[in-house]
């Protein structure tokens, strides 16, 4: 995991509700990411410039706000395959939100997209891990 974004993470971690944080599934890292990405999201909604399509910001938003959505869910779950099928579904939108910020580039700054892109490609691996090792507990392959 990248330095800079351990600390940014640290940063932001101290104006979420402990009400957030207080849940047990705050304690897993790529959650934490996840959930970071989805403040993210927001604020490059509000300050793209040109503002961006409402369709296409309403895309980005519903896949980035995937990835938080189905990494809780699979947390949720009982069984180890239940676990790595939402965390699966996660995987699915990291990849998706990647392609929605690349659809919006030109709405943001270069250092911003990358730093997005960047921040996503870390939390795939995160996610990878994760299905990666429940896999193994299963007996299945990741096929990923």
């Amino acid at each position: 995991m990248d330095l800079a974004l351990l600390d940014e993470l640290a940063r932001w971690e101290n104006g979420v509700s402990p009400a957030e944080t207080g849940d047990p599934l705050w304690k897993l890292h790529a959650y934490r990411v996840a959930r970071y990405l989805v403040d993210c999201c927001v604020a490059d909604l509000a300050d793209a410039s040109p503002p961006i399509h409402p369709q296409s910001a309403d895309q980005l938003q519903r896949a980035v706000s995937s990835i938080c959505a189905n990494i809780g869910e699979g947390y949720s779950r009982r069984t180890p395959g239940d676990r790595a099928r939402f965390y699966s579904y996660a995987l699915g939108s990291i990849r998706e939100s990647t392609v929605w910020y690349m659809s919006v580039r030109r709405h943001l700054t270069s250092e911003r997209l990358g730093h997005r892109i960047d921040v996503l490609a870390q939390n795939r691996r995160l996610v990878l891990g994760m299905i990666n090792k429940l896999n193994a507990v299963t007996g299945r392959g990741s096929g990923l």
